[in-house]
């Protein structure tokens, strides 16, 4: 191959290689180990003497293919329930698109930095993608959506890495090994370059296995708790005469759960569709306190807290907690909202967007997270809900507050069989490892299941399907150190930025 097309068309190609190997390693197709060579191809491209605007291309294409596989489904929805046409609903999913892909762009433009032979190359450009990865989970209010870490889910052993530094952890080993494997293949030196990475690689792994064994042999107390999977379609679940069949529904389900005697049952996000202590829908209220008081067992269900014809009242995404006489003894709100799905941000630029909140309405931020007491026992579960379990340092802090066990109730049924329920559930499994808590999740359409603090899958539900079950639950009170320290990774990648450039400046 010539010069000139190598330089026409290599950084394009190593890109696209990139960002394929980035798509295929997550849910649907879940290779999860090739997450491990993803970013070979995107950083040999530091290895020609390509200049900036070279790199960026690379970089730009491998985010778009990356970014592509991780929001495509955004369309669908956006034509289903925006009632946007498809001319409109492309390009405002490309418009997220385009920004996910900058974080490559800059990923490989920052590397250029530190000369790609330098054996401190590798912690370097690990240093880079993980504080990357971070500014993703606060930038235009956060949208750390798939991740290169979640990828790693099915791998229990490393998985167990999570619990001392979290989601960021596992993104900052693997983006390591693949800059070391890039150096080693690149100059021929496993030695090198690559030597330190994977004996770390190892370590981490032996030392995941003994803790698995470690949990999977512990003797722990359990709960039983129950789910209820809905599985109401999103164009039916706001519609006001589906109501009382909805309230029906719920409770013929939860009925089939009585014989196997949970300590809790609980409901998907909003799966009582309506203002709950509003007067007006009392009538439904009254027949979900009859269902708690018929079966004696405390219901955790998803309803909305605000009042019918008052414009101005805020509207919640709330958690209400019955006892078994039907009693509402604690709440718990959604704090992190979904952007355009229940509020609407910056309306003077997206105000064609309103359609997806119109027939929900637009919600308000809940004050703070909090947990609940299970009643009559010393039992507090830690609810958060739906896109909030994208977010580590939610989970973190209703671990620290005292929650034993914690539940995500959500609704995934804007997405369809697409690959986006699977992204979110991946992403529950990873609080589970991060916390040392069992999640409990309920989905209305799926996927519903329960997540053992190991991370491992102790039970999940199909797509779409409507149905129930019981699950042992266990209780586990340690904290991991990721409970205790937070995000001190990031820490760490700030020494390492600090001391590369101090090192380039050294031998300039």
């Amino acid at each position: 191959m010539g010069s000139d097309t190598l330089d026409r068309f290599g950084p394009p190609a190593l890109g696209a290689l990139s960002g394929l190997l980035y798509a295929l390693s997550i849910p649907k197709a879940g290779l999860f180990y090739l997450a491990w060579i993803a970013l070979v191809p995107l950083l040999w491209a530091l290895s020609f003497s390509w200049n900036q605007k070279q790199l960026l291309t690379a970089g730009l294409t491998a985010g778009l293919l990356s970014a592509t596989a991780r929001t495509y489904w955004i369309s669908e929805t956006l034509q289903l329930y925006g009632n946007l046409p498809l001319a409109v609903a492309v390009p405002t999913n490309l418009l997220l698109i385009a920004y996910m892909a900058l974080y490559s762009a800059a990923f490989i433009v920052c590397c250029r930095r530190i000369s790609f032979q330098r054996p401190h190359f590798s912690w370097y450009a690990a240093a880079v993608w993980t504080l990357l990865e971070w500014m993703q989970n606060w930038m235009i209010s956060g949208f750390p959506w798939q991740l290169m870490g979640y990828s790693q889910y099915p791998n229990l052993p490393f998985l167990q890495w999570a619990s001392i530094f979290g989601i960021y952890g596992l993104s900052f080993v693997i983006a390591l090994f693949n800059a070391a494997l890039a150096q080693a293949l690149r100059y021929r030196s496993v030695r090198s370059y690559l030597l330190i990475p994977s004996a770390l690689l190892l370590l981490i792994i032996a030392w995941g296995n003994s803790r698995l064994d470690r949990l999977d042999n512990a003797q722990t107390p359990s709960i039983r708790i129950g789910v209820v999977q809905g599985n109401i379609s999103q164009d039916r679940k706001w519609k006001v005469n589906r109501l009382e069949w909805t309230t029906e529904h719920y409770a013929q389900l939860t009925r089939l759960l009585v014989r196997d005697d949970p300590a809790l049952i609980i409901f998907p996000e909003t799966a009582l569709p309506y203002y709950f202590n509003d007067p007006f829908y009392t009538p439904y209220r009254q027949r979900i306190g009859e269902l708690a008081r018929e079966t004696g067992i405390p219901l955790l269900v998803g309803s909305l807290e605000g009042e019918i014809g008052k414009g101005s009242a805020p509207i919640y995404n709330r958690a209400f907690m019955l006892d078994g006489e039907g009693k509402v003894t604690g709440t718990a709100d959604k704090v992190h909202l979904v952007p355009f799905g229940e509020y609407l941000p910056m309306p003077y630029l997206f105000q064609y967007l309103e359609g997806l909140t119109a027939e929900s309405g637009q919600f308000a931020h809940g004050k703070s997270h909090r947990t609940i007491t299970l009643p009559g026992r010393d039992i507090s579960v830690g609810p958060f809900i739906c896109y909030e379990s994208i977010f580590p340092e939610i989970t973190r802090e209703l671990t620290l507050l005292g929650a034993d066990i914690l539940v995500n109730t959500t609704n995934d049924a804007w997405f369809g069989k697409t690959a986006a329920p699977y992204q979110h559930f991946a992403m529950s499994i990873i609080r589970a490892v991060e916390t040392g808590r069992a999640v409990v999740r309920a989905a209305n359409t799926g996927i519903s299941g329960v997540i053992q603090p190991s991370g491992r899958i102790q039970y999940m539900t199909g797509l779409e399907e409507t149905t129930t079950f019981v699950e042992e639950v266990p209780l586990i009170r340690e904290d991991t150190l990721y409970t205790r320290f937070g995000n001190s990774i990031l820490a760490l990648c700030v020494l390492l930025l600090v001391l590369g450039e101090w090192k380039r400046r050294s031998d300039a």
